[in-house]
């Protein structure tokens, strides 16, 4: 069985409070995991940051300010066994490239 990759984010508001998620993706693939976080940090802003819709990610319910930040910060990437996933590393990389970075 290939291993799948697991993006880990986590979404921090104006007041520093964080709320932690995380997305698999199948690896058919089998890209080694650092090549996958190179990829995927050439595509984030400033290296770590992404648009939650644009990504294709589910916005969190924990925005405690009208001032919050909208945006979320990768956290981590690793190779996990699990289940079958909805969509592929390679396909999230795309969406990450073709994303409207909103400024």
């Amino acid at each position: 069985m290939a291993k799948n990759i697991r993006f880990h984010y986590l979404y921090r508001d104006s007041g520093n409070y964080k709320k932690f998620g995380h997305i698999d993706f199948s690896n058919p693939d089998q890209l080694p995991v650092e090549q996958v976080r190179l990829e995927l940090e050439q595509r984030l802003i400033d290296r770590s940051f992404f648009y939650p819709e644009t990504a294709g990610i589910r916005k969190f319910r924990f925005h405690r300010y009208c001032d919050d930040y909208s945006w979320y910060e990768m956290e981590n990437v690793e190779e996990v066994n699990c289940g079958k996933c909805k969509d592929t590393i390679v396909e999230f990389i795309k969406r990450l490239e073709n994303a409207d970075p909103g400024f």
